[in-house]
C-alpha cells in the first residue's frame, strides 16, 4: 500500500464510505443496540481490512466505538488496534505493529471463543502469526498472509 498525504487518505476514504456495504457479512451478528449508521461503519470497517486498508477499516471503527457501553467499546478497540498493528507492519515500523498487536489481544482476548460472530481465537492466532517478533527479517506481505480472513 502507498504511503501519501493526509489529503488524499481523507479525500479517498470519503469515496470508499460512500460505497455500498457488502450484503454478505456472515459470520457477524452486531448487537442490535447498534444504530444503522454504525452498523453500516462497522460493516464499511470489515469491507476495508479485507481489502488490506488497514488505515480506513481504523478510521471506520473508530468512529463506531464512541458511542457504545465499555464491554462494546473493549471489543471494538481491539479491532482497531489490530488494524494499526497490521498498517504499522506494512509501513515496516515492527515496533509500533509489536505493540499494538499485544493492546489488540489483551483487549479482545476475553471475549474467546466467539464474539459477535467473530472467531476470537482464530484472530488471536492471526495477530500472533503475523507478529514479526523483536529481530530479524520483516516481510510484511508475508506477514499480513496471516490476517486474510480472520475479520
Amino acid at each position: 500500500m502507498p504511503v501519501y498525504g493526509k489529503e488524499e487518505h481523507d479525500r479517498e476514504m470519503a469515496e470508499k464510505a460512500a460505497a455500498t456495504i457488502p450484503a454478505d457479512l456472515a459470520p457477524f451478528s452486531l448487537p442490535e443496540r447498534f444504530a444503522s449508521e454504525d452498523r453500516d461503519g462497522f460493516a464499511k470497517g470489515v469491507t476495508a481490512f479485507r481489502d488490506g486498508d488497514f488505515y480506513l477499516a481504523h478510521d471506520l471503527w473508530e468512529a463506531v466505538w464512541h458511542s457504545y457501553s465499555p464491554g462494546d467499546r473493549r471489543f471494538l478497540q481491539g479491532l482497531i488496534h489490530i488494524a494499526v498493528g497490521a498498517y504499522h507492519l506494512q509501513c515496516g515500523n515492527r515496533k509500533g505493529c509489536r505493540s499494538q498487536f499485544r493492546k489488540a489481544a489483551d483487549k479482545i482476548g476475553p471475549f474467546a471463543p466467539r464474539h459477535w460472530g467473530v472467531d476470537v481465537e482464530r484472530v488471536l492466532e492471526g495477530i500472533r502469526a503475523a507478529d514479526p517478533g523483536a529481530d530479524g527479517d520483516l516481510h510484511p506481505e508475508l506477514q499480513l498472509k496471516h490476517l486474510k480472513g480472520v475479520i
